[in-house]
């Protein structure tokens, strides 16, 4: 069997190599002349040039295999025994090497290709030694690489220099930071993509911030118009090439502004007047064209034909004949803001004054400028508005009140003739807010016709009625409405406790009420305090069940005890005798606990004794135990003679 290269064993990296073994024959006898012949066979090899890396799979030799220098190896005429092996195929066993020598001819053949067992063993210590890492040549392990450090400014730092709205873009342009104009432009490039575009255009200068102006009103954002035109006014040089260079963004921008002033004269009139009272130059010239055949319009809004009026003078102003309550609240709002109020419009306010709506603000204005009509805008205030409060408190202090109390009165008399709640609720309503209001006389009638027994203003009204005489039995109501519907009997109840009735009690009806969690019933009358918030504060109880009265209860209460203290029979009586006091005597000692050491102190030793306890007592006669009673006598300690 012929051995080739690959076939010969090879120790694993983790094994360390075998010793070399004594080369002999099968006899055990000194190599002959074939083993002197195998020599030549491993020069050629070991002169064949390498094309493969022997460090991946040879194993890390021994040290003083790794020192000796490859010059000194034996020559091919000494014998294989006196060799030092350096290699893997020279620390083969002795069959493999048998069967490499009966081989030549297939080694001659294949002397091309160098295996990695017959390399040099001059130059494998060495790369195996930079294989495994501990030769003299390894390399240090590599340094964990650093994170760079962000290079230029911060941009939030940017933002905060120069500001994130188009009014701080135009001061940071007029007033440059020199850091930031000194900005390498990679740097720049950089960090521009992090921040807004009007902080941006307003970093790269004038024409920047003017392309982006003009970009954003192009995009619906038309206030940006009146930024443009202030920028151009102070650099023109640098906006000039942009404008000229970009007519299709300035008609996009000129549309927008035309289609929020069309919206704003139909809606938020205040935006288009101050739009009028901003505009110059260019996007004035613009506001003009759009305005101009809108005049019709413009005379329907105040606040608009004011503010053309004070732009352009020779606007004409032609207000209408009969103003509508509209224009005339928008007449009195412009009046009240302080501003300028042209004379057409003034004359036409003061014509119409009596119209006005009956706010505060004409209210007041109509008494300063026109103290005549202001019965009239009484008559007109809204008593179902939310600041009627405000309106009330204002007619009390200008001597308005009388009348605006009769109105509210009028209207709770007229509720109360078509439904009897609804003019309870109402009265009831005016009178927790202040207004002394008589009741109307159809609340009086003593019946529960048209009454919402679940409201508190109905148990109020049927509570005045039973202290005025009539006949109304209040816990009859309350099981008629909580027999017919429990929910409505538990609102009833709750309103009949707050308003006073002491005599009454929770109808047998909501008892155990599957509806009714018990922790949510009031503690002092059992009323549900979920039918109405607040139970807690309005429950005239105090903690005092419903229907005990306290002087009742301590009367009877000293009744209970005189009656059972009189039964008692004092001849009948067997006292105990007096119970005598112990002699005080010396604590006996508590046994110590098993864990604790013989010599520790007891209770005794660690409490000090009193001046009675120190003092020497009479020897007290012990009790003979059984088995000291059955000891024999001789036992005994005699007695002494003369006792």
């Amino acid at each position: 069997m012929t051995a080739t290269p690959s076939d010969s064993p090879e120790p694993t990296t983790d094994q360390e190599p075998a010793q070399p073994a004594p080369v002999t024959d099968s006899d055990g006898a000194p190599p002959t002349e074939a083993s002197a012949e195998a020599a030549p066979v491993e020069a050629p090899a070991a002169e064949a040039p390498t094309t493969e890396a022997p460090a991946a799979q040879a194993p890390a030799p021994e040290a003083p295999a790794a020192e000796e220098p490859a010059a000194e190896e034996p020559a091919a005429e000494e014998p294989a025994a006196d060799a030092q092996p350096t290699d893997e195929a020279s620390q083969a066993p002795a069959e493999v090497q048998a069967d490499a020598a009966e081989g030549q001819a297939d080694a001659d053949a294949s002397a091309g290709e160098t295996p990695a067992a017959d390399a040099p063993a001059g130059d494998a210590p060495a790369e195996e030694a930079k294989a495994s890492g501990d030769g003299a040549d390894a390399k240090p392990a590599e340094k964990k690489k650093k994170k760079k450090k962000p290079t230029g400014p911060d941009p939030s730092a940017i933002v905060k220099r120069i500001g994130a709205t188009s009014e701080a873009a135009l001061e940071y342009v007029v007033n440059p930071d020199p850091k930031l104009a000194r900005m390498a432009r990679k740097h720049r490039e950089a960090v521009i993509s992090e921040i807004p575009p009007v902080t941006a255009g307003a970093l790269l200068g004038p024409d920047a911030l003017c392309r982006h102006f003009l970009a954003s009103a192009a995009a619906g954002r038309y206030l940006d118009l009146f930024h443009l035109w202030e920028l151009f006014k102070l650099f023109p040089d640098e906006c000039k090439p942009v404008l000229a260079s970009r007519q299709k963004a300035q008609e996009k921008a000129r549309k927008k502004m035309q289609t929020a002033t069309h919206l704003g004269l139909l809606g938020s009139a205040e935006r288009v007047a101050s739009d009028i009272d901003r505009a110059a130059g260019l996007p004035w010239r613009w506001l003009q064209e759009i305005l101009e055949p809108m005049g019709p319009a413009i005379r329907q809004r105040p606040v608009v034909l004011a503010a053309m009026l004070r732009k352009d003078p020779s606007f004409e102003a032609n207000v209408p004949e009969d103003p509508s309550d509209r224009w005339l609240a928008e007449a009195a709002a412009l009046r009240e803001s302080g501003q300028d109020v042209p004379e057409p419009i003034d004359t036409l306010l003061g014509r119409f004054a009596d119209r006005l709506p009956a706010t505060l603000a004409t209210l007041s204005m109509t008494h300063d400028q026109y103290p005549d009509r202001v019965p009239a805008l009484i008559d007109r205030v809204d008593l179902g508005a939310n600041d009627i409060a405000a309106v009330l408190a204002w007619a009390r202090d200008h001597g308005h009140g009388e009348q605006l109390v009769g109105r509210i009165a009028e209207e709770v008399r007229s509720a109360a003739a078509e439904n009897r709640a609804e003019g309870l609720a109402r009265w009831k309503s005016w009178t927790s807010r202040g207004v002394e209001l008589e009741m109307p006389e159809s609340l009086r009638v003593p019946t529960l016709e048209g009454l919402d027994l679940g409201r508190p203003e109905s148990a109020d009204l049927i509570k005045a009625m039973v202290d005025d005489g009539a006949d109304l039995v209040p816990q009859e109501i309350l099981d008629g409405v909580a027999g017919d519907n429990r929910m409505l009997g538990e609102k009833a109840y709750e309103a009949f406790v707050c308003a006073g009735f002491t005599d009454i009690h929770l109808p047998l009806v909501l008892e155990g009420n599957p509806m009714v969690r018990p922790e949510t019933r009031c503690p002092a009358c059992q009323a549900w305090t979920w039918v109405r918030p607040g139970h807690e504060s309005r429950c005239p109880h105090d903690g005092m069940p419903l229907g005990s009265n306290p002087d009742q209860q301590a009367a009877e209460a000293v009744e209970a005890v005189d009656a059972a203290v009189s039964t008692i029979d004092p001849a009948g009586l067997q006292l105990d005798p007096p119970m005598p006091k112990p002699e005080v005597g010396e604590r006996p000692a508590a046994p110590p606990p098993p864990s604790a050491p013989v010599d520790a102190p007891t209770t005794n030793d660690a409490v000090p004794a009193t001046p009675e306890q120190a003092a020497p007592e009479q020897a007290q006669p012990e009790q003979a135990t059984p088995e000291q009673a059955q000891a024999p006598a001789e036992q005994q300690p005699a007695a002494p003679e003369g006792s």
